[in-house]
């Protein structure tokens, strides 16, 4: 459905003669009106749901990967400021592999953290964090990626646990 969503906005931004970035951004933009309004009538609804949580998920990370860079950037500047480094254990709520490889490159990406192993038996993902003084925090931000993540795969999800598929 993405592939006709971007396929609809480049035909409507070539038929508007607007071929640039921000003309294809408006194109998309109004595709994704269109079927935000009529998205009963042909059945997209679902698809427009994943966008929208899609979006939020990138416009929030983004931001935790600026905070991060912030943090990591103020402990290396400053250089009387002390760390915690720590290696983590974080049982994930969803034991899938594919998940858990999602949480550890968005885990990797983020500033500071580094995702190590993860044991799919038992749901355990071992993170390297570069300042670990609230171990709580550091697992409270792990469960907050994991959740939007899986909230933005599918929205209408069971969890899955231990001998589960």
């Amino acid at each position: 459905m993405l592939g006709l969503h971007i396929l609809l906005a480049v035909g409507i931004a070539a038929f508007a003669n607007a071929l640039d970035p921000l003309g294809i951004v408006g194109a998309f933009v109004l595709v994704y009106l269109v079927l935000k309004l009529g998205g009963r009538l042909i059945r997209v609804g679902n698809y427009v749901q994943r966008l929208e949580l899609g979006t939020r998920f990138v416009v929030w990370f983004s931001g935790e990967v600026v905070r991060a860079s912030i943090d990591v950037a103020r402990i290396v500047i400053a250089r009387r400021i002390r760390t915690s480094p720590a290696i983590l254990q974080v049982t994930l709520e969803d034991r899938r592999e594919g998940v858990a490889t999602l949480v550890g490159l968005l885990l990797t990406l983020t500033p500071g953290t580094m995702a190590l192993e993860y044991e799919p038996e038992t749901g355990v993902l071992f993170i390297h964090a570069l300042d670990a003084d609230s171990v709580d925090q550091v697992e409270r931000d792990v469960r907050e990626i994991e959740r939007r993540l899986l909230d933005w795969m599918d929205p209408g999800r069971r969890v899955v646990r231990e001998g589960e598929a």
